[in-house]
């Protein structure tokens, strides 16, 4: 059985959102709301099931920005990278010919609504999708019941879409903390089932710039 499949496709209405609100910005009011956020966290692969056992949970590093464009709503882009190293043990056991530890680097477009209330928490959802690069490195392979290593590494680009509730916790105007679990689908050509996609639990600084919304 191979480490994985390949396919392509992906529903381009969530870009096409996107691309629409980004431009229903250009040329409104000046000194928007402009923020910039940086996170570390903890990924942890769901599907397919054998993939989930052959590799550990990962970690999670990324830095964004967003523009708000209606009170509340933000426009966003984000770049990040999630990473997985092989569990050896559960590798030789649910029967893969090879494999490695697998990373995803990403950058995605997206959108995102923050509920403003009077106290310090503000719930959030976000959505969005964008381009995934998928490689596949220090490659091992079974044979006889032993691990080899085997040289070179693989990779490959689809497009994917995330999905995301957080809560923001702001200290003052300036700056805030939030909490984002965040699910991660890529490639749905391959279909609900079989489509790889993972969470990730992302801790991280909001810093705001600029005053009030673009309307």
């Amino acid at each position: 059985m191979g480490f994985f499949k390949t396919s392509s496709s992906f529903p381009r209405t969530i870009l096409l959102a996107c691309a629409l609100a980004l431009a229903a910005s250009v040329g409104a009011a000046a000194q928007p709301a402009i923020s910039v956020r940086g996170n570390v966290g903890a990924s942890f692969f769901r599907s397919p099931d054998l993939l989930n056992e052959a590799l550990h949970s990962g970690v999670d590093v990324g830095v964004g920005a967003g523009i708000e464009i209606y009170r509340g709503l933000s426009f966003t882009v984000r770049g990040g990278i999630d990473r997985f190293t092989l569990n050896e043990q559960s590798f030789r056991r649910v029967g893969f010919r090879n494999g490695g530890d697998v990373s995803f680097l990403s950058g995605s477009l997206g959108l995102r609504y923050t509920y403003e209330n009077e106290t310090d928490a503000h719930p959030y959802v976000a959505i969005g999708g964008g381009r995934y690069r998928r490689t596949i490195s220090n490659l091992r392979a079974v044979e006889d019941g032993e691990l080899v290593n085997l040289e070179g590494s693989r990779a490959d680009k689809r497009l994917g879409t995330h999905l995301a509730l957080g809560s923001l916790l702001r200290f003052n105007d300036r700056y805030a903390l939030f909490f984002e679990p965040r699910y991660v689908l890529y490639d749905l050509a391959e279909g609900p089932g079989d489509a790889q996609r993972y969470v990730t639990l992302r801790l991280g600084v909001d810093v705001q710039f600029g005053e009030g919304g673009l309307f």
